[in-house]
């Protein structure tokens, strides 16, 4: 679970720090920051486990690459014209169960003969991996005179109970990754693990350390860190065209950013793990009773086809509402064997009938807060959605002279005032009652404008 994030310099957010839940919801005007968001923890997660930095910046991602760096008062032309630009992201997070058993397994299968005794994976594997958290840290650097984009800094730690970095005397608990040093081919990197082993190693600047293959007999810690960054995903779902194309025939255990590949999904997980597919067929027939069941088959041309039975009858994904298809999407994205550790969604309720917001809510509720089976980060635009997340799941986001501004929903008070010291009190002849916000749904007192700041 990603517990919290720092960054710095990037688009719009110049200096955030937000401390999420299991369930974190956005919302705010439009061009608050909310995509910027979700773009920089995607970014993160692209460039720590990547072949190269540059490839984090290759669609999806939004905008080209010196539109990443926050703008000074010139704006794009100032940040051209400086000698360098950078921004940081800092990421807290808790090493997953699953990932922590699957490092283990492959230490285990790396260094030891089969034994019969462990050949159940659903019995959990004992190995030098615990479950713990760490910090990982980097800082993308531009030089716009010569296009180079390399990183400039990197470091990867684990904590402790007050989220502070372990002392090199606590054994594995240690500074996995450091940056010590920069030559004219790369970063020399200290990288450190059990048992009680440190290297040296040379990093080009266009790719970061956490990337590179790890042997995870000696860098566990390392090899668990990158499959946790590497199992966040994110969505935008496209059902305009996107998610009505043909599929070919391919295995496919995600349904791409878009939704683009959900049709080869839905006939891999028939296959491979009819279970799976049997569950999603359940969800969807109780979010959408007149949905009678899913059909997925091979063509004559050998792509794959994606229809709804309704009435007997096949209803092809080319004429299906996008609100149905983005609804299939939402229960797909958790339907495998092993779900994303994260999911960032931009605005799941497009499209969707009003009445029927409250069952996505709660889909998202279940897996997040209740079954812990995936983190999720939502961005959205619904009055209606965020009247069903509980309070400590939203957060307000805001632009202000300082860029945008991400807070807990509890941080304001009513008419959207901030609860600070720095502001003065509330003079009894206001014509405010300070308990008002507290009658009001959270969709009223957005159309009332109380976070427009």
């Amino acid at each position: 679970m990603l517990n919290r994030i720092r960054i710095k310099g990037y688009k719009s957010l110049r200096d955030i720090e937000v401390r999420l839940q299991p369930l974190t919801v956005l919302f705010g005007p439009n061009a608050a920051g909310k995509s910027n968001f979700l773009d920089a923890l995607r970014l993160l997660s692209m460039i720590a486990t990547g072949p190269t930095i540059r490839h984090a910046f290759y669609p999806p991602y939004r905008g080209k690459v010196l539109e990443s760096f926050s703008y000074p008062r010139e704006g794009l032309k100032g940040v051209r014209n400086q000698e360098s630009a950078s921004f940081s992201i800092e990421a807290d997070f808790t090493l997953s169960d699953f990932v922590v058993d699957a490092t283990n397994k492959q230490i285990r299968d790396m260094t030891q003969p089969p034994d019969p005794d462990t050949s159940d994976d659903s019995k959990k594997i004992q190995g030098p991996v615990e479950k713990c958290d760490l910090r990982y840290r980097i800082e993308v650097e531009i030089l716009p005179n010569s296009a180079t984009l390399q990183l400039a800094d990197e470091y990867l730690v684990a904590l402790d109970g007050k989220s502070k970095p372990f002392d090199s005397k606590s054994g594995f608990k240690n500074t996995f990754i450091e940056t010590r040093k920069k030559s004219k081919e790369g970063r020399l990197i200290l990288a450190k693990e059990v048992p009680n082993t440190m290297m040296v190693k040379s990093v080009r600047f266009d790719q970061s350390a956490l990337s590179q293959p790890h042997y995870s007999p000696i860098y566990p810690y390392l090899a668990a860190a990158k499959q946790e960054i590497a199992s966040w995903n994110f969505f935008h779902f496209e059902p305009r065209e996107r998610m009505r194309t043909l599929d070919p025939l391919k295995p496919v255990w995600n349904i791409g950013p878009m939704g683009e590949n959900l049709p080869a999904y839905l006939y891999t997980l028939k296959g491979q793990a009819p279970r799976h597919f049997k569950a999603i067929e359940r969800s969807l027939k109780f979010l959408l009773p007149e949905v009678e069941g899913i059909d997925v088959h091979l063509d004559d041309h050998g792509d794959v086809e994606l229809s709804l039975v309704k009435d007997g009858v096949l209803i092809s994904n080319r004429i299906l509402s996008e609100g149905t298809l983005r609804i299939l999407a939402l229960l797909s994205i958790g339907g495998g064997e092993q779900p994303p550790s994260l999911v960032g969604l931009e605005e799941p309720e497009n499209g969707i009938h009003p009445g029927r917001i409250q069952l996505v809510a709660e889909l998202l509720k279940t897996r997040a807060i209740y079954t812990e089976r995936s983190q999720y980060v939502v961005a959205t635009h619904s009055p209606i959605f965020v009247d069903w997340v509980p309070k400590k799941s939203l957060f307000v986001v805001t632009q202000g002279d300082e860029g945008t501004r991400i807070e807990p929903y509890s941080a304001f008070g009513s008419l959207g005032r901030w609860f600070s010291t720095d502001l003065p009190s509330v003079d009894a002849d206001d014509d405010v009652d300070e308990s008002d916000s507290e009658s009001l749904r959270v969709s009223e007192r957005i159309l009332r404008g109380d976070f427009n700041d």
